[in-house]
């Protein structure tokens, strides 16, 4: 499966930088690689960096006391983790773990910093990026919060195709390999009722399995017949 590679002057969080500004920004920038299931940081570390996704998929884990493991997200290529850290240093409060080989870039607070002293316009595109990830993800929880499992499942399903979709003429390949378990741990469930529910989703043909990867037929009366 063919990866795409983010270049930091596509976001539009680094639109309008002069190119000076951009050229030292990248000549600042720390690249950095993870293998499959290693840790980006860890739940309670205290960190001061801002990452960028480049390449691959990372999950965003929380554990509480009691052991019990939720995933909170996917993020993928173009996205941003530890924005906190713009403002001042933080506790992690999930653990980001690649599923995938991923390539990362790294920025420090103080280079951030620097950006707004030369370009204070440069905050303001800041603040708008921090309120429309928190508007996405106030929206998205609440959207897959109600529901049976399997309409928990199938909404989980097309905000992935929506992110890693990639269109055939017959079927949205969501290009993202996840497992079961980690399906129910998105959507608050245990595998034995992912499973049952993805059973039922397959018989009425609305997912389906190319190699790894799951896909959602193209039928456009599939997400008002699920839900009804």
């Amino acid at each position: 499966m063919k990866r795409c590679l983010i270049c930091l002057q596509e976001l539009d969080l680094f639109q309008g930088l002069e190119r000076a500004q951009f050229s030292n920004l990248c000549q600042c920038t720390k690249r950095k690689r993870l293998s499959k299931g290693h840790h980006l940081f860890h739940q309670g570390e205290t960190t001061s960096t801002l990452y960028l996704i480049k390449s691959g998929k990372l999950k965003l884990v929380q554990n509480a006391e009691d052991g019990h493991e939720t995933i909170l997200d996917v993020c993928g290529p173009g996205e941003v983790l530890g924005e906190l850290s713009l403002y001042q240093e933080q506790n992690e409060h999930s653990s980001a773990i690649a599923m995938e080989e991923v390539c990362i870039c790294c920025f420090s607070r103080i280079q951030f910093e620097s950006l707004i002293k030369q370009d204070p316009s440069f905050a303001l595109r800041i603040i708008g990026y921090l309120g429309q990830k928190r508007y996405e993800n106030i929206l998205n929880s609440g959207k897959e919060a109600g529901g049976t499992v399997k309409e928990r499942l199938l909404r989980l399903f097309y905000r992935f195709a929506e992110q890693y979709g990639q269109n055939t003429p017959t079927f949205t390949l969501i290009d993202l390999k996840i497992t079961q378990q980690e399906l129910a741990d998105m959507i608050g469930s245990s595998r034995v009722m992912v499973i049952h529910a993805l059973n039922e989703l397959k018989a009425a043909n609305i997912i389906g399995k190319e190699k790894r990867y799951y896909v959602l037929k193209n039928d456009p009366c599939l997400s008002a017949h699920i839900f009804e």
